[in-house]
């Protein structure tokens, strides 16, 4: 039968001459033939995405039990400044010039008392449709 229904596809002609009822299983024998060749693809597809993970030797990482309570200090050592405060010394004279600028006065009529870092709660995919809002606005 499939051989048969290979044959018909190929001519339109003959598919017209088919019945109502013919025309329903040939419909429901492609449905099947395709939904069942794309499932058994996306099985492969699995079995071989997990098989590059065990190849690669990427591994998931336990959770953490408990954090380690920190030993208590006996000399107090200098710390050396980190990114996160090499930034901020960097930050606040461009946002002092980026505010005596929007206020129409000299930077150094401008005290920056405290800066805090505000964390980004919205996921990228959001921030980027913001963007994009933002750009088309006409």
């Amino acid at each position: 039968m499939e051989t048969d229904l290979l044959t018909a596809f190929a001519d339109p002609e003959k598919i017209k001459a088919f019945t109502t009822n013919q025309r329903l299983w040939a419909g429901l024998i492609t449905t099947i033939l395709g939904m069942g060749i794309t499932f058994v693809i996306l099985i492969l597809l699995q079995f071989v995405i997990g098989l590059f993970e065990k190849l690669s030797g990427s591994e998931k990482k336990p959770p953490a039990a408990a954090k380690p309570t920190p030993a208590p200090a006996t000399k107090q050592v200098a710390a050396k400044p980190t990114a996160q405060t090499q930034n901020t010394d960097e930050l606040v004279p461009v946002i002092a010039a980026s505010v005596a600028m929007l206020l129409g006065t000299s930077a150094g009529n401008i005290v920056i008392r405290n800066i805090k870092p505000v964390e980004d709660a919205l996921p990228a995919w959001q921030g980027a449709g913001i963007a994009e809002q933002m750009r088309n606005r006409a």
